[in-house]
């Protein structure tokens, strides 16, 4: 699906990461912290935080902390933290790989631009090692077990909570003020944001009780691949008072996997009044607007479908959170009203 990272790197190296980075963490000295950063409260209680592999044991209040979750980064900032390190987005950041949701954040906050990591090949342990962090954050992830295991050598690892990818933004925003010593702020973010939330709803009642379905092309097989129910991106639309279409409960997907394929000869099968898509390049999408077999979907006949080239617009819904929720919903909901009303 676009947006989605490659997450596979040899055993080998990742053992010699992890071998190097437990000694660079033992000999690491402490240094300063991103700033504006967690203010020390000078009473910190032990914080246990349960999740797929387990649970993590946050002994002290995290000073330096790196994320490498897909928006780990911005609950952070929107209660008023500033990393300092985080995953880099080269599908939907600008040259250097930082979101514009982030560096709006960032800039109004006075912090420091975090460093960047590339995890599109997996966790760079080492590199990781090197900011010396005393929290390391991947709750909207897919770590994988061996690599929570050699990041915990590191420093406390929170990882994803039950499914990879698939963490609730509002989770995902409790979870991480848990973890930094902060519930009652994320209790606050995920209230403002749901209120926004709740605002546009009041705007377009006419989503009450119309079907969607969300999904792009996969440009690999040629097949359409549809976001199964739980999706980050079905939950946000379902939010604004859409409904899943049926056929979503139908569709296979694979362990673990947060979307499921349907072949264009089945195109007939994508039953909803609503179909949006996101699309990695303009040229994939002409193609699939120019298949016979696309324009005989309901929504597509129906004015109700939706498509989407830009890729930070595709990543803010990809992985929804309180900075890039009400930087992109209002066009979306626009959209969407139109589609809805069958004239998209």
């Amino acid at each position: 699906m676009s947006a989605t990272p490659s997450r596979r790197a040899g055993l080998t190296a990742r053992a010699a990461a992890l071998a190097s980075a437990t000694a660079l963490a033992a000999t690491a000295c402490t240094s300063g912290t991103a700033d504006p950063q967690a203010e020390g409260g000078g009473d910190w209680k032990t914080v246990t935080v349960d999740h797929a592999f387990g649970s993590t044991e946050i002994g002290a209040e995290p000073e330096r902390i790196v994320t490498v979750g897909w928006s780990d980064e911005a609950a952070l900032l929107e209660m008023g933290i500033v990393p300092v390190g985080m995953a880099a987005s080269t599908y939907a950041g600008d040259e250097d790989g930082y979101l514009p949701w982030d560096l709006e954040k960032i800039e109004e906050l006075g912090g420091e631009k975090p460093e960047l990591i590339n995890t599109d090949d997996g966790l760079p342990v080492e590199e990781i090692a090197a900011l010396e962090p005393d929290l390391i954050l991947g709750v909207q992830s897919g770590m994988e077990k061996d690599e929570y295991e050699q990041l915990s050598g590191v420093a406390p690892t929170v990882p994803y909570l039950d499914q990879p990818w698939m963490t609730p933004w509002q989770d995902e925003v409790r979870t991480i003020g848990e973890a930094v010593g902060r519930p009652d702020d994320a209790d606050k973010v995920v209230a403002d944001t749901e209120s926004y939330l709740d605002g546009l709803v009041e705007e377009h009642p006419e989503f009450e009780g119309a079907t969607f379905a969300a999904g792009t092309l996969m440009p690999d097989t040629g097949e359409l691949g549809f976001y199964i129910n739980g999706d980050p991106r079905n939950a946000l639309l379902e939010q604004l008072g859409l409904t899943p279409a049926p056929f979503l409960e139908d569709i296979d997907a694979e362990k673990d996997a947060f979307y499921g394929t349907i072949s264009q000869e089945n195109a007939e099968d994508i039953d909803a009044d609503v179909l949006v898509m996101w699309f990695n390049t303009p040229e994939d999408r002409e193609t699939l607007e120019d298949s016979g077999v696309f324009g005989r979907v309901r929504a597509v006949k129906d004015g109700g479908f939706v498509g989407y080239e830009d890729h930070a617009e595709s990543m803010a819904i990809s992985s929804p959170n309180p900075l890039s929720i009400p930087w992109v919903m209002d066009g979306v909901t626009e959209d969407l009203s139109k589609a809805v009303e069958g004239k998209a």
